[in-house]
């Protein structure tokens, strides 16, 4: 076993962060439904979501490795009674509070503007269960959810990958293949923490080396973004697509990076004013990140 015992932070793990927070970002700011109107832009569009199809599997194996990067040599029930309460505070909390505020905004959009989100949830938008689960109401945060799944079967993916080590990932992998994949057995975070538990010395003098410059409140950003950023983006993509009536490929460009752009720039703005503000209501709504 190859565990690094360090709390140091990685910039370059921050920095991987904030380039993935955008690329979900511009996922989410694509034209969906538009298809057949530029030749030229379906071929971007295409390659730009493929590119960023990676954007959540690398969170969850950067979730799996930070995870585990500090377990002991034989990890027993503390660790994971303490690694569990925490995630209350840094996953299931932020994850309830940006569901409810989602809810929030579905209600008053549903009693004022519905236009702006026809064609999202049916009628499901309004019951418990699928607004904090099987949906959920705000559709970004199914990675909230599956990675607090991942953490409560922590114990059993320490396991695997302690004694099974890289063939274990390669089973487990072989069943998400063949099975498909489930939060119950994500290979993803699971691969995050074979890096940790097996090759964690390696992995700590490489990130170590790397060196980078990032904001300080990097982290805080990345997970306010990712958990507030979906809403705003379905709608000013409807907006913009209404207002500039896309027909070519510079105007579908034009459109695209307007949507993103400006989701980036308002929720960046509301994050800086909440951090200045409020910042001990913003700490708990990012996880303590702060």
């Amino acid at each position: 076993m190859s565990t690094p015992k360090t709390t140091q932070r990685y910039p370059f793990l921050d920095l991987l962060k904030i380039i993935l927070t955008v690329g979900i970002v511009c996922r989410h700011a694509e034209l969906v439904g538009l298809e057949g109107r530029s030749e030229a832009y379906d071929f971007l569009s295409s390659g730009l979501m493929l590119i960023t199809e990676a954007c959540v599997p690398l969170f969850f194996i950067i979730s799996g490795f930070l995870y585990f990067r500090n377990v002991p040599e034989k990890a027993g029930v503390d660790f994971f009674w303490k690694k569990t309460r925490s995630r209350v505070f840094s996953l299931v909390i932020p994850y309830l509070i940006a569901n409810a505020v989602a809810f929030g905004c579905y209600w008053l959009a549903h009693r004022y503007a519905p236009e702006m989100i026809s064609g999202y949830f049916g009628n499901d938008w309004n019951k418990p269960f699928f607004i904090f689960w099987t949906g959920p109401i705000n559709m970004s945060l199914w990675f909230i959810r599956d990675l607090i799944i991942a953490c409560i079967v922590a114990p059993l993916v320490y396991l695997l990958v302690r004694y099974a080590r890289i063939w274990g990932v390669l089973a487990l992998a072989a069943v998400w293949i063949w099975v498909g994949g489930s939060p119950w057995y994500n290979i993803w975070f699971t691969l995050g923490a074979w890096v940790a538990v097996c090759q964690g010395d390696t992995a700590d003098r490489l990130l170590g080396k790397i060196r980078c410059r990032v904001p300080a409140h990097a982290a805080a950003w990345c997970f306010f973004i990712y958990l507030y950023h979906y809403i705003p983006a379905i709608s000013l993509k409807k907006l913009f697509i209404n207002l500039i009536d896309p027909q070519t490929f510079f105007t579908l460009v034009e459109t695209y990076l307007a949507t993103a752009g400006m989701v980036l720039a308002v929720m960046s703005g509301i994050f800086l004013i909440l951090r200045e503000f409020a910042p001990r209501v913003t700490g708990v709504m990012v996880g303590g990140k702060l």
